[in-house]
């Protein structure tokens, strides 16, 4: 993300009324939650509701999505966060400084903080409530075809995917940490199996950001490549690689998964 955003870059990205509207959400400090990630700027934005924006910036082109019914287009609420960035780059808390403040407080801070999020967002007791492993997988596919339980007949949001599906990227890091690979790699594997089944059903309003989907293909080819006991899952994760390379559009999408097709010694 360029450390400064100039006044011309947000007013050609939208047009004056949007500008307008934007501006005045912004100088009435409606921007908040205000995030700096790696490849852009986060930030819940309250319009007529209260909407999470993301933007980016490629090839000095600022592109943006947000949870309002414009979507990927330009709006006030995009307008909004990169005037809050312009005006108030500090106000924004980066990933890393984050990450150090956490890793900052003593165990049983984090222990209650994590408890009374629990306790607000029951899923997330999911990370380390479990018992034995064939029921932890159980859980995994259920928690991943909760998310994707649409009618057939129904148009769906992007959003509507990725942002309950944030939770589970994390959880799949979490078992990663716990050495839990099966588990990590069936997570992942549900999730990009679904999403290429909605694609190819042709049931989405508009596209997943970009390299979106690729990523989550990178994420699960890596899982199982790290896979201590890889051998012995072998038989389960050639069905899966086949599965995915199946879908009409995963190459569309450069699923390729070509390391593990040669290690598997798929054509």
């Amino acid at each position: 993300m360029p450390t400064r955003i100039t006044p011309l870059d947000v007013k050609s990205y939208t047009n004056a009324e949007l500008y307008r509207l934007g501006e005045k959400i912004f100088e009435n400090e409606l921007v908040k939650n205000r995030f700096q990630t790696d490849y852009g700027l986060r930030a819940s934005v309250r319009g007529k509701g209260n909407y999470h924006v993301e933007m980016i910036v490629e090839d000095e082109q600022l592109f943006g999505r947000c949870t309002c019914p414009a979507g990927t287009t330009p709006c006030e609420h995009k307008v909004a966060i990169l005037l809050a960035w312009q005006n108030q780059p500090s106000s924004f808390t980066s990933y890393q400084n984050l990450r150090k403040a956490i890793r900052d407080k003593d165990k049983s801070t984090l222990v209650e903080v994590l408890v009374n999020l629990s306790e607000i967002f029951p899923e997330l007791s999911g990370f380390f409530l479990h018992d034995s492993s064939e029921d932890e997988l159980r859980s995994i596919r259920e928690d991943v075809a909760d998310i994707f339980d649409f009618p057939h007949t129904e148009k769906i949001n992007p959003l509507e995917v990725v942002e309950p599906c944030k939770i589970l990227f994390v959880r799949a890091r979490y078992l990663r940490h716990e050495s839990k690979w099966q588990h990590a790699r069936i997570l992942i594997f549900e999730v990009l199996n679904r999403i290429l089944a909605l694609i190819d059903q042709d049931q989405l309003i508009q596209p997943f950001q970009e390299n979106f989907i690729m990523e989550i293909a990178d994420d699960y080819e890596e899982i199982v490549l790290a896979d201590p006991e890889f051998e012995k899952n072998k038989k389960e994760i050639i069905q899966e690689v086949k599965e995915l390379l199946e879908h009409e559009t995963a190459e569309e999408h450069d699923v390729y998964l070509d390391q593990l097709k040669s290690r598997l010694d798929i054509n």
